[in-house]
């Protein structure tokens, strides 16, 4: 198998360049600046390559990996004494029963464990939101699960996959030509959390110094690892208004 080229082999060649610069909208009649710093349709050419690269990096068979069991982390037992599908049979039970005095202790925990759980996948969404404003490339490589599951999929680029590669393509955005931290203000928020998995979906609004890159929506994926939940999966597609 031959090696899947470099992810810098394909993001984003002038992301250094000022959105100023002329030649990056030549033949481009639609030069709305995107978060990697190239007009929409340049960079829709521009990112054709990413195909090829996920393809390479995905020949190889991965393996379905439970929650908590993703390259470098190890499920612990803790992860195992208790969740909602536990509670929820629990409760099911207890109803069966007519233990509703039981039944009602294990729904107030349900309930617990709901507020608990949406308010700690929120705290990770707003951790990954501040690291993307200031650019900080050591927070967002803290906050992303190490596997090849993760993937990311930017404004007009395509789904990269795996984690070295996913992280690459954040130090691009990272080291662009702008001016941090950004102006991301966040709209409709919502989460959901079922077990060790969760996600956001939510508007991304995003302006950098006298510009703005328009409305994103976004789906942000989260699994919890060792306790702690981490970002897998970030899908934002430009939304045209």
């Amino acid at each position: 198998m031959s090696a899947a080229p470099a992810a810098s082999a394909f993001l984003r060649p002038s992301a250094t360049a000022r959105l100023t610069d002329t030649a990056l909208f030549a033949d481009n009649t639609n030069p709305t600046p995107t978060r990697l710093g190239i007009g929409r349709r340049r960079a829709e050419r521009t990112f054709a390559g990413l195909q090829i690269a996920a393809y390479n990096l995905n020949r190889c068979k991965i393996s379905h990996v439970k929650s908590g069991e993703a390259d470098g982390y190890k499920k612990t037992e803790e992860d195992e004494l208790i969740d909602e599908e536990t509670l929820q049979h629990n409760l099911d039970r207890a109803i069966g029963e007519e233990d509703y005095a039981r039944a009602a202790k294990i729904r107030d925990d349900l309930r617990i464990l709901h507020e608990h759980t949406e308010a700690s996948v929120l705290a990770a969404n707003g951790r990954f939101y501040n690291a993307f404003k200031k650019g900080d490339l050591a927070a967002m490589h803290s906050i992303w699960a190490k596997g090849d599951h993760v993937y990311v999929v930017h404004p007009t680029a395509s789904r990269i996959s795996g984690y070295d590669v996913v992280l690459q393509s954040w130090e691009m955005v990272c080291n662009a030509d702008y001016e941090f931290p950004l102006n991301i203000d966040l709209k409709n928020i919502e989460v959901h959390v079922r077990g060790n998995l969760g996600y956001v979906t939510c508007y991304e609004l995003v302006k950098t110094k006298g510009r703005t890159w328009g409305k994103q929506i976004a789906t942000n994926v989260f699994e919890k690892i060792d306790g702690i939940w981490y970002i897998c999966i970030h899908h934002a597609s430009h939304i045209e208004e």
